[in-house]
């Protein structure tokens, strides 16, 4: 035999030595046909070998009751990222299910059937967790409750609301602003899951499943009172404290009440038509004759208030009014303006404190008051309803101290009237033909008109009224704008 047949032997001996020994004495992890097993793989990465994987599955189960009481749930499943991956090999060296669990146990969290909520703007979204879509659809109900009058928001539902005839209003539509995008899903255990819709409600509500602050009433406290303490308007006091029904409800001493500022996940939008029977406030006219002794006066034409009756379509969200559109008008009975003469000389550009002239046509609708509002004071008064670009008046003669244009007011105007007071006009769509600063307004006379320009919802007019100087200077104070017409 030649040496190259002689190495060429050796190499064979040893092969067929190597596959006696693997087919012969390693008969554990090898069979004579494929078996099929299953390649486990969590997050993407292989962590073992099973041969059955229903028996891995009931493992979990069955080994996480801590969780089905902590939940209140039948099952728990799998990490998100388990991943069993069927495949045929010689090679049965596989692990224990007890081994794969374990090791699953150390690198993931087991899940549990229920639904992702995701509430979608245009601007952004937000997600949480839920077990069942019961609990959402009731926390969504308390949630509307707490901004819509209850018995009204049955009978728009039952289709029973009555007939408005002289005066009311009905709820035209209710609904949620936001998109809600309900998702079944398997949820990771360490993650926050809302198990009941009182919890649900809160986070709503709140914004926060923290625990809210808290008021130890004291003798003589009113909802008014305890509202205004802490930055809250007595409408938001109420929705935070639902076993009070009405700001006049009397508190008994010692007794806990939530302050917390709601600040809500979604927007309850009511949409509703008001027919209200309106009085038309009689105006002032103040003439002066120079032949009559100063500090003298009598009523020349004595004022008559007028009536009108009006329908509006008025928008709120979450129990704030954001626009209010007149549908209709009727004067039932025309004002008669007071005449009031007056001894001495007229100085036109001196504002007279006693008579102020509304701001807006007639009918209108006063959508926001003075005070907190969402965690801010609201330092003046709104007032809708007369329509986009509709006119504003001067309260009272006056010269024009500052207008222009910002982010928050708008386009503005401010009028000092002469006699301490000046008034704000802000969001107005547009500025009167040939005012400037320095020009001098009478009572009565148009501004701009009313729009929506600014940080503002909906078209309307924001007017504030401030003493003792101008706005935000040292000594000066804003009032409330409705005194100066004796209107609560």
């Amino acid at each position: 035999m030649t040496k190259k047949g002689k190495c060429f032997g050796i190499i064979f001996s040893i092969l067929m030595a190597g596959l006696i020994f693997i087919l012969g004495f390693d008969r554990e992890t090898f069979e004579d046909y494929p078996v099929e097993v299953y390649q486990v793989y969590l997050n993407g990465k292989i962590i073992g070998v099973v041969d059955d994987k229903e028996e891995l599955y009931e493992m979990i189960d069955k080994e996480q009751n801590a969780l089905k009481e902590e939940y209140n749930v039948d099952s728990i499943y799998p990490p998100e990222g388990l991943e069993l991956v069927s495949v045929n090999t010689y090679n049965t060296s596989i692990n224990t299910v007890d081994e794969i669990y374990e090791k699953i146990k150390d690198m993931d969290n087991f899940t549990i059937e229920g639904y992702e909520i995701t509430i979608k703007t245009d601007e952004s979204s937000e997600s949480f967790y839920i077990l069942s879509e019961e609990d959402l659809n009731t926390a969504i109900d308390n949630t509307i409750k707490a901004f819509v009058d209850e018995e009204s928001l049955e009978a728009y539902r039952n289709n029973t609301q009555p007939e408005i005839e002289d005066e009311g209003e009905i709820i035209k539509d209710i609904y949620i602003e936001e998109d809600i995008i309900i998702k079944e899903t398997y949820i990771p255990s360490n993650e926050e899951i809302f198990t009941n819709a009182n919890d649900l409600t809160k986070y709503l509500l709140f914004g926060t499943m923290e625990n809210q602050k808290t008021y130890t009433v004291m003798p003589g406290d009113t909802v008014i009172d305890i509202s205004n303490k802490n930055s809250l308007n007595p409408i938001e006091f109420l929705i935070a404290n639902p076993d009070i029904v009405s700001e006049y409800q009397l508190l008994f001493p010692g007794t806990q009440v939530n302050i917390g500022l709601i600040n809500p996940k979604i927007s309850v939008v009511e949409e509703r038509i008001m027919t209200t029977i309106q009085e038309i406030p009689y105006g002032t006219d103040v003439e002066y004759d120079e032949k009559m002794k100063v500090g003298t006066t009598y009523t020349k034409q004595q004022g008559i208030d007028g009536e009108s009756k009006a329908t509006f379509e008025i928008v709120s969200i979450n129990g704030e009014d954001t626009s209010a559109v007149g549908i209709s008008s009727e004067t039932l009975k025309p004002a008669v303006d007071e005449i009031i003469v007056k001894g001495g000389l007229s100085i036109n550009y001196a504002g007279d404190s006693e008579y102020w002239a509304w701001p807006t046509i007639q009918p209108y609708v006063i959508t926001s008051r003075l005070g907190w509002r969402w965690g801010s004071y609201h330092n003046g008064v709104d007032i809708a309803g007369t329509g986009h670009g509709s006119p504003i008046y001067s309260i009272q003669s006056g010269v024009v101290v500052s207008l222009g244009y910002n982010s928050t007011m708008g386009n503005y105007v401010y009028v000092d009237h002469q006699n301490g007071y000046v008034s704000v006009y802000m969001h107005l769509a547009f500025h009167a033909d040939g005012l400037t600063k320095g020009s001098t307004v009478l009572k009565g006379q148009e501004l701009g008109g009313m729009g929506t320009t600014g940080r503002s919802t909906g078209t309307h007019l924001h007017l504030s009224v401030w003493v003792n100087g101008y706005p935000y200077s040292s000594g000066a104070h804003f009032i409330d704008p409705l005194e100066l017409y004796n209107l609560e």
